[in-house]
């Protein structure tokens, strides 16, 4: 028993205590997205619930060009060409600020149009998230960068702590409304920022300054931010794709179900948060090293999505704990969207495999193709069937995503394999 449990936490390069620090983070996220869901529902209506949760729809591959891509990429020059820890800090940082205030004043803009919130609301949403958030997510991978994963989740931490803090303390005082929620959020999201770039950056030998960002930097990040962005407008496109369509409340009935599924895949993402650094490495040991990595990271991970789709269907009778009568009809919703867990375990692993072996714009083409599918199939369903049609257009462009990532790897894989046998017949010297 002691030799297997010495192999299971030894694998997959140390995975489990980065997993663990992982689920912890995690475990606080899902305590405070459970609190701020129950508050939520008490203190807003379908249809306001459905244009916050269409906006975040709409902020979420927005995002990822502004502060997911741009922090995989420093993480990729750092750990894997090793390059200036300050020189990395200089060109992110200002890189995301400049693509905050572009992406936000596009957000602002698009939101306007088509989400029924007030001006002063989108605006407060959208800077707290797309401004004063993505700047501490960018520090966050700075500290991973140099000090580790744990540090990078630390900081993570505070960010939780900050919104439960919010959505509490609004409550206990009779006032939390959209508004009010937006700017807590921007308060004291910029209050943790500057401490990060003043106190913590520093101690951790960052010289905290900014400069023009470089060519390189601009397309590092953007190998990594378009195919996040599409992978975020396929999956929270839908909800923004409601209230475009004047599906209002059925946004927020959506919402709240898929709020539901999202919070059963919190495993998933530790999993795959904690795992993604480990396919940057250029580490190819033998044929079909990062296929058969990916292959067992996806068997493991879709267990663990298969076991919890289950466990929510079988507790959808406890589902009326969370849910306020305003919001009961959502659980006839959870069902449908119970087989996104096992289908999204099924495309991460091999998607990260195809950055190992070199193939990160491959990779976002695929991201890219599955994104103009997960779009094609919302203007195709949605109009005319609601809910019933965003969560059919959803688990479709899943199930496209997952076969062309699996295709890929395979095709990709062998072509490494043919290249590696093929080097040292090449390198021979001709006889004679």
């Amino acid at each position: 028993m002691k030799a297997l449990l010495s192999r299971l936490w030894g694998a997959f390069d140390g995975l489990a205590g980065d997993t663990i620090w992982g689920g912890m983070h995690d475990i606080f996220a899902l305590v405070a997205s459970m609190t701020s869901f129950v508050l939520l529902q008490q203190a807003l209506t379908r249809s306001g619930y459905g244009a916050l949760f269409g906006l975040y729809g709409l902020i979420g591959p927005l995002g990822s060009l502004t502060f997911a891509g741009p922090g995989l990429a420093l993480l990729q020059r750092r750990m894997r060409y090793g390059q200036d820890q300050n020189e990395i800090l200089r060109s992110f940082l200002s890189m995301t600020l400049a693509i905050g205030l572009a992406t936000s004043a596009l957000a602002i803009g698009v939101a306007v149009v088509f989400i029924d919130l007030s001006l002063l609301e989108i605006t407060l949403v959208v800077a707290a998230e797309l401004f004063a958030n993505a700047t501490i997510v960018v520090c966050s991978r700075l500290m991973h960068a140099v000090v580790g994963y744990p540090a990078m989740i630390r900081v993570r931490l505070v960010v939780v702590v900050l919104r439960l803090v919010a959505v509490v303390g609004l409550h206990a005082l009779g006032a939390l409304t959209i508004r009010n929620l937006a700017a807590s959020y921007l308060i004291l999201y910029s209050a943790y920022v500057t401490w990060l770039l003043v106190k913590r950056l520093p101690a951790a030998g960052y010289r905290v300054a900014f400069e023009r960002p470089t060519l390189s930097t601009a397309r590092t990040s953007a190998v990594f931010a378009v195919p996040l962005a599409a992978s975020s407008l396929q999956q929270d496109g839908d909800k923004f794709a409601l209230n475009a369509f004047n599906y209002g409340a059925e946004a927020g009935l959506y919402g709240a179900a898929y709020r539901i599924v999202h919070l059963g895949g919190t495993p998933l993402r530790v999993i795959g948060a904690a795992a993604f650094h480990r396919f940057l490495p250029d580490d190819a040991v033998g044929s079909s090293h990062h296929l058969r990595k990916s292959a067992r990271l996806t068997g493991f991970m879709f267990l663990v999505g298969t076991v919890t789709a289950i466990a929510i269907y079988v507790a959808l009778p406890v589902l009326d704990l969370l849910l306020s009568d305003d919001f009961a009809e959502a659980r006839d919703i959870v069902p449908w969207l119970l087989p996104f867990l096992p289908l999204i375990a099924l495309s991460g692993t091999p998607m990260n495999g195809l950055l190992g072996l070199g193939r990160a714009k491959e990779r976002a083409a695929i991201f890219l193709s599955s994104s103009a599918v997960s779009v094609g199939l919302y203007v195709a369903l949605i109009p005319g069937r609601g809910w019933q049609g965003a969560v059919a257009a959803t688990i479709g462009s899943e199930l496209y995503l997952a076969v062309a990532s699996w295709a890929a790897i395979v095709y990709y894989q062998r072509l490494a394999d043919r290249e590696r046998v093929d080097e040292p017949r090449a390198a021979e010297p001709a006889i004679g």
